[in-house]
């Protein structure tokens, strides 16, 4: 089977590095980009993160990238981390989070046939990375689809961010993440 990778992305700076770095193992066209954050709140930020997104790989790649967007069921988002709102940022509701990102992300892989996948979530000072790894090595063993993990390079992405004048967001988008953030 060819090696083809998704990549779960969460906005168009996170995508910037990681993006360059996964290109030195998979070509461009071996490269599948999935925007899944039911987590985004209000649904105007989750847009506006998208058509970022969509914009940039655009001008920066042309179409040589595809890009799927996933469904964004807010409710069901909530439904399943609210009970651990109070957890704080970097809490369990966002091992939840990770998870449910995750996991649609396999079940993509797997429709799409592919081989690999990973998250532009590690990128984030702000994410746990161990979190992450683990969950999408359970899922791996689960969907039999290789997991790769690396801490991306998270000054290049605010670099590149300024170069292409992407709109970088201050909170992870989630109304509890963006509630804290105006408490503190």
């Amino acid at each position: 089977m060819k090696s083809k990778i998704l990549i779960h992305v969460c906005c168009a700076p996170c995508a910037t590095a990681t993006l360059e770095q996964v290109m030195s193992d998979f070509p461009l066209s071996d490269i599948l980009l999935y925007y899944y954050n039911p987590n985004i709140h209000p649904f105007l930020e989750e847009d506006k993160r998208y058509v970022e997104l969509k914009q940039y790989i655009v001008k920066r790649y042309g179409t040589e990238i595809d890009l799927l967007k996933g469904e964004y069921d807010h409710d069901a988002w909530i439904s399943m981390v609210e009970p651990l709102s109070l957890s704080g940022e970097g809490g369990l509701r966002c091992r939840i989070c990770y998870y449910i990102r995750l996991l649609s992300s396999f079940k993509i892989a797997e429709k799409e046939k592919c081989s690999h996948v990973t998250t532009t979530l590690s990128i984030s000072p702000h994410k746990n990375f161990e979190w992450l790894n683990e969950t999408g090595a359970l899922l791996s063993e689960k969907f039999c689809i290789n997991w790769f993990l690396e801490k991306w390079d998270y000054r290049k992405s605010v670099a590149l961010s300024k170069e292409y004048e992407l709109y970088r967001q201050n909170y992870c988008g989630c109304s509890f993440s963006k509630d804290e953030r105006k408490t503190t």
